[in-house]
C-alpha cells in the first residue's frame, strides 16, 4: 500500500491549486479524480473561456452568500493572478473586472495547470480513478480507490455538488444541503418572448414579499422562464433560502423614471399609430407585445384613444412586470450548500476530525456571476494546501 503525506480526492480548480501548493513545500502528494485529466470542468467554465477570478471585489459578503475575507486576506485575486503568471499564463480584465486568459480560452488555464504538476516527482496525480471509501485507522486514512488502496497522513476532500457525501456522513460533519445555484429560472410561460434578450434591463429577485436582490444587465427569455447572467445572479439568492419559491420584477427601462415614461408614452400617443405599432424603435416587436398583452390592451385601437389609466397602466408595466419563479432549469454552474465553515478551522480543517480538510464547492460557500466562485476555489485550496 502506497503511502502519502496527503492524499486530495478532486483534481478540480481547488484540489489542483492544494495538490501543488502542499507540493511546493515538499509534501509527498497523491492527487485523485475521477476525470481523464486534471482540471477537466474548467473547460466549461466562463462559456468555455474561463472566468478565473474578479479584481473588482470589495467585501467578499457583497458577492458570497456570507463574509469570508479573512480567507480573501490569505490569497487575494491579485495574488492568485501571480501564481497563474509565475506558471505561463497570461491574464487581463474586462470592464466588469472579470479576469480571463489572454487567449481566451479556457483550455489554455487546464493546460499550464498540468504542465505544474507534471513538473513535481513528489505529486502524483491518478486520473481515471474513483474515490470509493475511506476510514481512519491507527493516525491514518485508508482511502479505498478504482485504482488501489493508498495510506495518507492528511487527508484533502475537494470534490464538488453532492460528492462528498459519504465522507461528510461518515465523519458526522455538519452541513447545509446542496442546492443547485447560478442557474436559470423557471416561470409561467415565456413562450411569446422566447429566445429575446432585453439589456439594459432592472431584475429584482422578491422572496416571501421582499426584494432581497437587484442588479442590471441582460436577460435571456426562454420557453417557460428566464436565463442570463443576471437571472443566474438571482437564482443565487432562492438556492439559499433553500426553495424556488418568489418573484421576478423586471423594469425594461431602468434609466427613466416612471413620470418619464409617462411623457415618453404620451408623445408616442400623438402619432396615431396602431396600439401594436406604438413602441416601434423603443422595443422589439416580441416584448411590445408581451407588455400590451400584460395590459390587455386591444390591438385594433389606436395611440390617440389611450386614456390617462391606461397609458399609467403601461408605464407601471415597464417598470414593474412580474414572472412567478416556479423552479429552475439544469445545467447549474455551481452548488450552493456543504461542509458549513463553523465545523472548519481557519485552515479549513474539520474541528472534530484530526487532519481532515475541505476545500472548495464541498464548503457552504457560493458567489455570484463573475469568477468569485472560481476565486473561493484557488483561495480554499491554497489555504489547506499552505496549512497541511
Amino acid at each position: 500500500m502506497e503511502q502519502f503525506d496527503i492524499i486530495i480526492i478532486g483534481a478540480g480548480a481547488s484540489g489542483c491549486m492544494c495538490g501543488l501548493t502542499a507540493t511546493k513545500q515538499g509534501k509527498k502528494v497523491l492527487l485523485i479524480d475521477k476525470s481523464s485529466f486534471a482540471g477537466k470542468k474548467l473547460l466549461a467554465t466562463g462559456n468555455g473561456r474561463c472566468n478565473l477570478t474578479n479584481i473588482n471585489y470589495t467585501h467578499t459578503n457583497k458577492f458570497f452568500n456570507q463574509k469570508i475575507d479573512l480567507f480573501f486576506d490569505k490569497l487575494s485575486p491579485a495574488q492568485t493572478l501571480n501564481i497563474f503568471e509565475k506558471m505561463g499564463l497570461l491574464c487581463y480584465a474586462d470592464n466588469e473586472g472579470r479576469v480571463y486568459p489572454i487567449s481566451n480560452s479556457a483550455k489554455t488555464v487546464v493546460d499550464v495547470i498540468n504542465n505544474e504538476i507534471n513538473r513535481y516527482k513528489n505529486l502524483k496525480l491518478l486520473t481515471n480513478c474513483e474515490f470509493i471509501d475511506a476510514n481512519y485507522e491507527n493516525g491514518k486514512y485508508i482511502v479505498k480507490t478504482s485504482s488501489g488502496i493508498f495510506e495518507g497522513e492528511k487527508l484533502v476532500i475537494a470534490t464538488g455538488g453532492n460528492t462528498a457525501q459519504i465522507m461528510i456522513d461518515k465523519f458526522k460533519i455538519k452541513y447545509r444541503n446542496n442546492i443547485e445555484s447560478l442557474v436559470a429560472l423557471k416561470t409561467q410561460s415565456t413562450k411569446l418572448v422566447e429566445g429575446i434578450r432585453v439589456s439594459p434591463v432592472k431584475l429584482s429577485a422578491i422572496i416571501d414579499e421582499r426584494i432581497v436582490h437587484e442588479e442590471i444587465g441582460e436577460i435571456l427569455f426562454k420557453d417557460s422562464g428566464i436565463s442570463g447572467i443576471v437571472a443566474f445572479n438571482m437564482s443565487a439568492y432562492f438556492a439559499r433560502k433553500g426553495y424556488f419559491k418568489g418573484e421576478l420584477k423586471l423594469d425594461l427601462l431602468p434609466s427613466f423614471a416612471s413620470n418619464e415614461i409617462i411623457d415618453l408614452i404620451n408623445k408616442r400617443k400623438n402619432l396615431d399609430l396602431p396600439i401594436n405599432k406604438m413602441f416601434d424603435g423603443l422595443f422589439v416587436p416580441q416584448i411590445a407585445y408581451l407588455i400590451l398583452n400584460n395590459c390587455k390592451l386591444n390591438e385594433n385601437r389606436t395611440t390617440l384613444e389611450l386614456n390617462e389609466n391606461e397609458i399609467i397602466k403601461l408605464a407601471k408595466t415597464i417598470k414593474d412586470l412580474r414572472f412567478n419563479v416556479k423552479g429552475h432549469y439544469n445545467n447549474n454552474q455551481v452548488y450552493s450548500g456543504g461542509v458549513l465553515l463553523s465545523e472548519l478551522n481557519q485552515n479549513l480543517e474539520s474541528r472534530s476530525q484530526r487532519n481532515l480538510f475541505f476545500c472548495g464547492e464541498v464548503c457552504d460557500v457560493d458567489g455570484l456571476c463573475g469568477g468569485y466562485n472560481l476565486q473561493w476555489a484557488w483561495t480554499s485550496g491554497y489555504i489547506v494546501g499552505d496549512a497541511l
